[in-house]
């Protein structure tokens, strides 16, 4: 197995296509409905420990994306978040990259560009434990 990819989107449709996708290329998936769940689940050891990326919607109940990309960069500064986002606002997309993200896709995003983006994030995850490690 690759690791663990948290899949944060309040689309079920979505969760579940991205859940298919990646546990087909041999990824874990933790799902989340909204930031809220996903801090959640993100507070356990075991799955914190194995999240080597996140894919983050922008727009959600409760709590959305940005304010879960404040308290992922906060708390797990080393794992590449991945905005999936329908939005059409690119100065919106440009914030949120300032705030730490490591790249963005449009919703909906072809297979091809979800593993493309996935697979990078991952080895960028994998750079930085490394790095980390020799620091």
């Amino acid at each position: 197995m690759h690791g663990t990819i948290l899949v944060v989107d309040d689309d079920p449709l979505i969760r579940e296509a991205a859940r298919l996708v990646l546990s087909r290329e041999g990824y874990g998936v933790l799902m989340a409905a909204d930031g809220q769940r996903a801090m959640e689940l993100m507070t356990s050891h075991e799955n914190a420990g194995t999240v080597c990326a996140v894919l983050c919607d922008l727009d959600m109940p409760k709590v959305g994306g940005k304010e879960l990309i404040a308290h992922l960069r906060k708390h797990h500064p080393a794992i590449p978040i991945i905005v999936l986002s329908g939005a059409p606002d690119i100065v919106y997309l440009e914030g949120v990259v300032q705030d730490g993200v490591s790249d963005w896709m449009r919703k909906p995003a072809t297979r091809e560009t979800l593993l493309q983006k996935v697979h990078t994030a991952a080895n960028l995850y994998a750079l930085r434990k490394q790095q980390g490690a020799h620091s």
